[in-house]
């Protein structure tokens, strides 16, 4: 993670945005019921209606817990551990994995549904994973421009 100053705060904050509507697209589309497999007298909401019921915790929620939380994450496994090759890659996705959990036993806690505390692990993790994937795409499209445009980065 080579980022600092401005590009890093400007990565975490695209990513969160990306990645809540992703995750908002991906969890309206579980949960929409199309026109022909609707039964009668049951109310349904359309494909937008759930998005915007999605969008709102999501983009909340990888706000506080990705744009806010990751970067401390980033700075203790870029400081404590080397990042080359594949144990390089499995100890970042572990520390995001790591992070999803703690988010997740959190958020259950902050809604006192400890009944459904592995749910809110699973996507906890879930978004972390989205989280990372789009932050590294994002890193590596700024990097692959700089180097092209000879920009220091």
């Amino acid at each position: 993670m080579p980022l600092n100053g401005y590009k890093f705060v400007f990565v975490k904050i695209i990513t969160a945005i990306v990645s809540a509507i992703v995750f908002s697209l991906a969890s309206s589309w579980k949960g929409y019921t199309p026109i022909s497999e609707r039964g009668s007298d049951i109310g349904y909401y359309s494909f937008g209606g759930l998005f915007a019921f999605n969008f709102v915790p999501s983009i909340f929620t990888f706000f506080i817990l990705g744009a806010l939380l990751s970067p401390i994450v980033d700075g203790i496994v870029i400081k404590r551990f080397e990042l080359k090759g594949i144990k390089g890659i499995l100890t970042v996705i572990f520390a995001y994995v790591l992070l999803g959990v703690i988010s997740g036993v959190l958020v259950s806690i902050f809604f006192l549904e400890i009944g459904f505390i592995f749910n809110f692990i699973f996507m906890a993790v879930v978004s972390s994973m989205i989280f990372l994937f789009f932050q590294t795409v994002l890193q590596f499209g700024l990097l692959k421009i700089a180097k092209r445009n000879k920009i220091s980065y």
